[in-house]
């Protein structure tokens, strides 16, 4: 009996390498593709903490390993002295258990392991103290303006103030449906939705539809309302203009996202395959450049020295400005789907869904993940103003404000 079981520790012992081993030849074949999403300093905390966090491929084997001896002792013991059959003498019974134990355990651990590894796959987690406001329906777009910030989706446009801390100011829009995007400034809302280009005064509930069509995005020029539907992105006229058509440019393929330089001459329109520069010359809109993009983009940010892209499952596109032309700086693809994405205090803050807030190195010529802020929620649109980041939370749903220089530890 005591030969079975030192024989049976042996075989623990080895397979536990066994585990060891293989376990670590998985870890080596990952982190090449961790490693092509963060450079640099990255993940240094996490690494960190990970380093004295012992696999739990090996723990769990090791218990489950004594979980199996021990459950074999129980069976043996009363049967130590019955005679051999074909595997229930202790020399056959306990290796075999623990083996089992250890392939169970291992199993276990390793997913366990895995799921470590994609909860803190980009960054140490951050905690960011903010100020939240509740909202109804289901909201999916947010806009920030200088008094007043807006979310968006099912169940119409809630407003709120962004002058202070976020507290609810009314509602509008409520029976529009489709909406695709939202636009605030100076005191004035507008929606793209499905059927049409509507505008509410922050200050009344009374709307107008402004233009016709499935409008896909809006944003605003130098006070100037810029619109994509279809292929074409689409001006008003300067005001004081007597002509009330609007300008337009057909790009050759659907636009996806807006943005506009702020106080700067370029508008940004992003299709599934391109980001074109746009400007307005002796009253017509013209092309100025235009640069390689992979996958539809959701959304188009610029601070005026750079431009960010978020491109759902394809990740975030960081483009630095040089006169009329955009110049690819990185791709960064560590989040499972980007959202959102927004420049505020030399970070570059990515809206992730249910990963959270990934907060990254805006100065940085590659992609440096400073860490990840979970309790945002389902954060899928973001808004600044100011020293705060506004993020809006889908499944909750609310809006969060935090600072956006908030102490990473």
């Amino acid at each position: 009996m005591m030969h079975a079981l030192r024989r049976g520790l042996r075989t623990a012992v080895a397979a536990a390498a066994f585990a060891n081993v293989l376990g670590v030849q998985q870890l080596g074949a990952q982190r090449p593709a961790d490693s092509t999403s963060a450079h640099g300093p990255a993940n240094a905390s996490a690494n960190a903490s990970a380093q004295h966090r012992i696999p739990r491929r090996i723990v769990m084997s090791l218990v489950m390993a004594a979980a199996a001896t021990a459950a074999a002792g129980v069976y043996l013991v009363p049967r130590a002295d019955e005679a051999v059959g074909s595997c229930s003498s202790p020399g056959c019974v306990l290796p075999f258990t623990i083996a089992a134990g250890l392939f169970v355990g291992y199993l276990m651990g390793r997913e366990m392991d895995q799921a470590y590894a994609i909860h803190y796959r980009q960054g140490a987690p951050v905690s960011a103290a903010a100020d939240r406001l509740s909202l109804d329906g289901e909201p999916q777009w947010l806009a920030i303006g200088a008094a007043r910030g807006a979310a968006g989706g099912v169940g119409g446009v809630q407003l709120f103030s962004s002058d202070g801390l976020p507290r609810t100011t009314g509602r509008r829009a409520v029976g529009l449906r489709g909406l695709h995007g939202i636009d605030l400034v100076a005191g004035t809302l507008a929606i793209a939705t499905a059927t049409g280009l509507y505008e509410y005064a922050t200050d009344s509930a009374t709307g107008a539809r402004r233009r016709d069509g499935d409008i896909a995005a809006v944003a605003t020029w130098r006070g100037r309302r810029v619109i994509a539907t279809g292929e074409r992105v689409e001006i008003e006229r300067a005001p004081g203009s007597q002509d009330t058509t609007w300008l337009a440019l057909a790009l050759g393929a659907p636009v996806r996202a807006l943005g506009a330089d702020p106080g700067g001459a370029l508008i940004w329109a992003a299709t599934d395959s391109a980001l074109v520069a746009l400007a307005v010359r002796d009253d017509t809109l013209v092309r100025r450049s235009s640069v390689r993009l992979r996958g539809g983009a959701r959304s188009v940010r610029s601070d005026g020295t750079r431009v960010v892209v978020a491109a759902g499952d394809r990740g975030v596109w960081v483009f630095d400005i040089d006169g009329d032309v955009a110049r690819q700086r990185f791709v960064w693809t560590g989040a499972r789907f980007a959202y959102d994405a927004i420049i505020a205090r030399e970070r570059l803050y990515v809206a992730a869904g249910g990963d959270g807030l990934f907060v990254l190195d805006a100065k940085a010529p590659r992609s440096v993940v400073l860490g990840l802020a979970r309790q945002v929620g389902y954060a899928v649109a973001l808004g600044v103003r100011g020293d705060y980041t506004y993020v809006l939370d889908r499944t909750a749903p609310a809006v969060h404000r935090l600072r956006s220089d908030f102490p990473l530890r």
